[in-house]
């Protein structure tokens, strides 16, 4: 298995740049070209276009410049023209040093989000200070910010049994909102940088759902006067518009909306909203058709839709009101769902054109002018090509087409693309196979389940997510598909029912289910199929893995489907969700007075059957041990067999220890699954190879 291990350490997702070149582009515009950075097997290359010319001049990278310290590390927000430093101390907002506010206190903050959000201890643990959440307006000194209010949430206590140094465990304390506790509130307020002048939004303590409305582009300017603020109601079954006049503080709601289930704005609530406002006319995104689309209004009444069909609108790239046109990304006018198109309509209703015709996923960047598009297009079997298009779609120039030799060399196999039914035996569902390099269709091979069943992001999609690109078709950064495949398995990775991008009826199936159980028949169902079809797959060895979400999905499966799944490492799960978040119950499964204990998984314990290895830290603040442990005591309670793992000083990631849990839940899927010996004294490089 030594060399087993090597192949999967090679394809782990860190080693991503010096395997992949010519992948991804993102182009810095100037006035008649642009330019962009790219890896190369030679070195880092960078990239000079002038599309009137069809010009594209390349040369070596200059040195790169010392990156400016991001403000995670800096704890500031700087103005545009360079003038103004925001920071908070002590609840309170500071600009250029001097105190801006003086009624600030740790529990009553301006600019913090909340504990929730902030996630204190992992911020301390990493000498991260929080930067203030703010808006800076066009005028470049006026910044709307928010003050939250925690003092009335009840608190939760992490402990921290080996401190740096040594010592007494230490306890660390937060606030932390579990379903049907009274929430944080916050309220909003505009500033001037340079005189001091306040102005406070004119709209009631609002209750903190999902996220600050600041941390996800829900408040913008339109110009110097106008501000708006986009706001999901608890358990995010209502979608507020308010326009606000910066200079008085007054405000109204231009559109609102409400739904049975969940009032989308996005095709998730984890991304930015698709919702656009000027003047007196809003670009509204809904999916009250059962499809993700836009709507236009005009003072506040609905004048049309812009776009409608079996398919949804899944990112805003450009809106031209002179021109009355909408340029975005689609999904579901390919063969595959999940693949995006780049789309034009015309905002009066006048119909949508397909753009780009190649049949795969396409990301897209946009010149400042519009005349120009850098389009990035892939199918899990061919390496990606960026090609310039003009503003009708048509293929000006290639720019760059993905090298994947060193990832081939290094024993990478393209996953294969699949289709099966839920368990409705109805509904199509799709997936991505991943096999060894080493392939042997003769052979038999155990299957693995790479898992997060969401509600509220899927596993097969390419996408970006805050800024972060997930490229599963690659290295897999949620789940290292890959590298567990070089192993020996054939792992699946695939999104059921009740998961986003396949509409609301498709998304809907989750809704008001604690276990998400729809999509675990789901996943049982497919892989079944798949079996039938690919006699390599050996049904006697079904494994499951998956982190946060994905753990609590991976439990759930060894205990309600035991004849099913024989070997499981669940991770960082949120097992129980009267336990966890309010967000997570109130948003998924209804608001209160919902039971949330409904469809815990602890009843079941005494079931399992296979082999469990249950991973935490014990200083997670997102889904924190005391999820962990109630699974544990439930299982010791049933006298049932299973395995742990507490890492003492880790967070929801295990940082420090990630080589190690990584190596553990390779050894226990070698051992239990694969049904071999792990290699002695193997340990993967703590660094990744970062260092090589």
């Amino acid at each position: 298995m030594i060399d087993a291990y090597r192949r999967a350490e090679a394809l782990h997702v860190s080693q991503e740049a010096k395997l992949v070149h010519r992948s991804a582009v993102t182009p810095v515009w100037e006035e008649d070209s642009f330019s962009y950075l790219v890896g190369s097997a030679e070195g880092p290359r960078q990239v000079r276009v002038v599309p009137d010319l069809k010009e594209r001049v390349e040369s070596p990278a200059p040195p790169a410049a010392e990156p400016a310290l991001p403000p995670e590390l800096t704890g500031a927000r700087t103005s545009p023209d360079g003038r103004f430093t925001v920071t908070c101390e002590d609840g309170d907002l500071l600009v250029n040093g001097t105190r801006l506010t003086h009624d600030g206190e740790p529990d009553h903050a301006y600019g913090l989000p909340s504990d929730q959000n902030r996630l204190p201890i992992v911020a301390a643990q990493q000498g991260m200070r929080t930067p203030p959440l703010l808006a800076w307006a066009p005028d470049g000194r006026r910044f709307v910010t928010h003050r939250i209010d925690q003092r009335h949430v009840p608190t939760l206590t992490i402990t921290q049994s080996c401190p740096p140094g040594g010592g007494r465990p230490l306890a660390h304390t937060m606030h932390y909102e579990m379903p049907g506790d009274p929430l944080p509130t916050f309220t909003h307020a505009i500033f001037d940088a340079e005189t001091g002048e306040r102005v406070d939004v004119a709209i009631e303590p609002l209750p903190f759902t999902h996220d600050a409305p600041l941390n996800l582009d829900r408040i913008w300017w339109e110009d110097d006067d106008t501000l708006w603020l986009l706001y999901g109601t608890r358990g995010y079954r209502g979608a507020l518009l308010y326009r606000v006049e910066a200079r008085t503080g007054r405000a109204e709601v231009v559109v609102e909306e409400h739904a049975e289930t969940i009032m989308s704005t996005a095709p998730t609530i984890v991304v930015q909203p698709l919702v656009r406002a000027r003047g007196d006319e809003v670009l509204w995104y809904s999916d009250r058709s059962g499809w993700g689309h836009l709507y236009l209004y005009r003072g506040g009444e609905l004048r049309n839709a812009v776009t409608a069909g079996e398919w949804l609108v899944r990112e805003l790239l450009e809106v031209d009101w002179t021109a009355r046109q909408v340029l975005f990304l689609s999904g579901g006018h390919g063969t595959n769902p999940y693949d995006r198109r780049l789309c034009r309509a015309d905002l009066d209703g006048g119909g949508v054109t397909v753009l780009t015709p190649e049949d795969a996923d396409h990301q897209v960047h946009v010149s400042p002018d519009g005349r120009w598009l850098v389009d990035t297009y892939a199918t899990p079997g061919t390496p990606s090509l960026t090609v310039l298009r003009d503003a009708t779609g048509a293929v000006v120039m290639e720019l760059e087409r993905a090298d994947l030799s060193r990832l081939e060399q290094a024993g990478w196999r393209a996953p294969e693309r699949f289709t099966a039914k839920a368990a409705d035996g109805v509904t199509d569902i799709h997936g991505l196979l991943f096999l060894p390099g080493d392939f042997d269709p003769g052979k038999k091979y155990p299957v693995l389940d790479s898992i997060y069943n969401g509600p509220q992001i899927t596993r097969q999609l390419r996408t970006t997510l805050r800024g972060y690109t997930l490229d599963p078709w690659l290295l897999d950064p949620a789940g290292g598909a890959p590298s567990l495949a070089a192993l020996g398995m054939a792992v699946v990775v695939l999104d059921g029912r009740g998961t986003p991008y396949r509409g609301k009826a498709f998304q809907d199936v989750s809704y008001g289910d604690p276990g998400v159980t729809a999509g675990l028949e789901d996943h049982v169902a497919a892989i079944t199929q798949l079996a039938a079809e690919r006699p390599y797959l050996d049904l006697e060895r079904v494994g499951i893995t998956g982190h946060s979400g994905g753990g609590a999905a991976t439990a759930r499966a060894m205990l309600t489907h035991p004849e099913f799944f024989r070997v499981g490492v669940a991770s960082a799960g949120d097992y129980e969700h009267d336990g966890y978040y309010a967000i997570w119950g109130e948003t998924y499964q209804g608001p209160p007075p919902r039971d949330y204990g409904e469809g815990s998984m602890l009843p079941h314990a005494g079931r399992l059957a296979g082999k469990l290895l249950i991973v935490f830290g014990e200083m997670d603040d997102n889904c924190h041990p005391g999820l962990s442990l109630r699974l544990v005591n439930a299982l010791i309670e049933a006298d049932a067999d299973f395995e742990m793992l507490m890492v003492p000083n880790a967070a929801h990631s295990y940082l420090h220890a990630e080589a190690h849990v990584l190596r553990r839940q390779w050894d226990f899927l070698t051992r239990h699954l694969i049904g071999a010996e792990p290699p002695a004294g193997y340990r993967i490089d703590p660094t990744f190879g970062a260092a090589a």
